[in-house]
């Protein structure tokens, strides 16, 4: 098991820390190994952190990575951000 944290920007919508949780799991796929989310919201925005059954930490942070695209596609979250995000250059 592995846990990934992240910090998201508000953007145009609020969400509660419990639609956030549901929006991920939401977001998440069967063979992403996804178990647990937590999840705390402010007015800024929101800290997550992902729980996730994987064979190495890169391959933790990877699926991590396309939990949030997915996420972030979500109108509910719409102009929200996955802060200090890596450009995949």
């Amino acid at each position: 098991m592995y846990i990934v944290m992240g910090r998201m920007v508000r953007g145009r919508t609020i969400v509660d820390a419990g639609q956030l949780r549901a929006l991920v799991y939401a977001a998440a796929e069967p063979e992403d190994g996804l178990e647990h989310v937590y999840a705390e919201t402010d007015l800024e925005g929101a800290g997550a952190v992902l729980f996730l059954c994987a064979t190495s930490a890169e391959r933790a942070e990877a699926t991590a990575v396309r939990i949030v695209d997915r996420l972030l596609a979500q109108d509910e979250l719409r102009g929200w951000e996955w802060e200090g995000r890596r450009d995949e250059a």
